[in-house]
């Protein structure tokens, strides 16, 4: 009897559920719910996600939650900057070199030569020797060595040339003996020196460990001094030639002359100069005035190369030259 009941109560719901039916057509895929997703992230915390989706279906709507956990790992980097230490550097002092010893100027001395009651030569000067000499151990040195200023003077007063010779003695108690021998040159009427010549006689004190002990002769045949008659030769400034060895062509030393004050052929007894020519420079080198000339021409030729083109110029525009 319960089973019958049962039954009948089942094909009744069936019956019931048949006639409910919507029997319209399908529009189609029921289509998803947007899915709502928060996040949020914070260093060295934990990100939760969380994703609802709806599915809906003809009798019921079945939802259902995902969750998802992230886990996001923040990195910091530390930059440590490491004290600098400096590192001291080894640097040698360099030693200083050693200063040459100046050599100090030899005095000025004044000597005249008187010959028949006439002093022909008058000379002011300071004179200084510079000669190099070889040792016993074969090493080049070199002595120097100046004229007293007390140093005695000789000589001749002869017409066309004369001779001044200023002897003195040395440390060693050796005899030296500088000439110089006077020119004169009628047809320009000048004079100058013609020749200097230098009887050394070497001694230790002077010359240390000097291997050859012979008198030797220096000289310098080249002219200088050039000056008109009745006038003096005069120059301040030092000036320096060359001396030879006798008999060769080989320098061994140089004679310096500063504050010089010079006058041959002089016809008085007066013992005073005559009217001073200032030196030029005897031994500056001839390139100076050839170098300045050369200059000279050059610019003029510029200059008129520049006037030639610009008339040119002017000519072919019409216009008239001034």
């Amino acid at each position: 009897m319960d089973l019958k009941i049962l039954l009948l109560i089942s094909f009744s719901c069936i019956f019931s559920l048949s006639n409910g039916v919507d029997n319209s057509p399908v529009s189609g895929p029921p289509q998803p719910i947007p899915t709502a997703t928060s996040t949020t992230v914070s260093p060295n915390t934990t990100a939760a996600t969380s994703t609802t989706t709806e599915t809906p279906t003809t009798s019921s709507t079945i939802k259902t939650t995902t969750t998802t956990t992230t886990t996001t790992k923040a990195t910091t980097i530390t930059s440590t900057t490491l004290p600098t230490t400096s590192v001291p550097t080894s640097t040698s002092t360099p030693r200083p070199t050693p200063k040459p010893t100046p050599t100090p100027k030899p005095d000025v001395g004044k000597w005249n030569v008187t010959d028949k009651n006439i002093t022909c030569i008058l000379a002011e000067m300071a004179v200084q020797f510079n000669i190099t000499y070889t040792t016993t151990e074969n090493t080049t040195k070199y002595a120097i060595l100046d004229i007293p200023k007390n140093t005695s003077a000789s000589g001749s007063c002869g017409n066309d040339s004369q001779v001044m010779n200023l002897a003195w003695y040395n440390e060693g108690n050796k005899s030296n003996i500088l000439t110089v021998v006077f020119k004169k040159n009628v047809t320009d009427s000048h004079f100058m020196i013609q020749n200097i010549s230098l009887v050394l006689t070497p001694s230790e004190e002077i010359f240390p460990s000097i291997k050859d002990k012979n008198i030797t002769k220096l000289y310098n045949n080249k002219t200088e001094f050039s000056t008109t008659l009745s006038k003096s030769y005069r120059c301040a400034k030092e000036q320096s030639f060359n001396l030879l060895q006798d008999g060769t062509n080989v320098t061994i030393g140089n004679i310096e002359l500063s504050h010089v004050q010079l006058e041959a052929f002089h016809k008085t007894m007066d013992g005073s100069f005559g009217a001073a020519e200032d030196c030029e420079g005897s031994s500056s080198p001839d390139i100076v005035p050839i170098a300045v000339g050369c200059a000279l021409v050059g610019l003029v030729a510029i200059v008129l190369i520049a006037y030639l083109v610009g008339r040119r110029r002017s000519q072919a525009r019409g216009y008239l030259s001034m």
